[in-house]
């Protein structure tokens, strides 16, 4: 008898079937990743900014909320929720710290939890 070589009808559906949930995961995990890197950006860019230590917490929140509205960015965070200041010794550290459900399939859901943090210090030598 000659042994079977190669891939069965059953195997093939099975890989198939495999490599489209891997698909899928994948396409759905990609747009919650690019928000997060725009709103990275969006505070990396604030703190850059000179009034940064003396602004009062809504004249930030205006200006990160502006930021993220121009990039498309704003549907995935509730800034007036995620978007944290600390005084610290020597500056501020500001965080924008949420999550993001992403439904896959019925009652299936992807979570993702980020957390930016960048810290802010009186002298930008530092």
């Amino acid at each position: 008898m000659r042994k079977q070589r190669g891939l069965s009808v059953w195997g093939f559906i099975w890989a198939s079937i495999l490599v489209i949930c891997i698909l899928v995961l994948g396409m759905r995990s990609v747009p919650p990743y690019l928000a997060n890197q725009k709103i990275n950006n969006a505070l990396n860019l604030l703190a850059e900014e000179g009034d940064v230590m003396t602004a009062t917490r809504i004249t930030l929140l205006r200006k990160m909320k502006r930021r993220l509205n121009i990039d498309y960015a704003d549907t995935y965070v509730d800034l007036d929720k995620a978007f944290t200041i600390k005084n610290v010794k020597g500056g501020r550290e500001m965080s924008v710290n949420y999550e993001v459900l992403v439904p896959v399939a019925y009652n299936a859901y992807l979570l993702f939890d980020f957390k930016n943090e960048i810290l802010v210090t009186k002298n930008p030598n530092e």
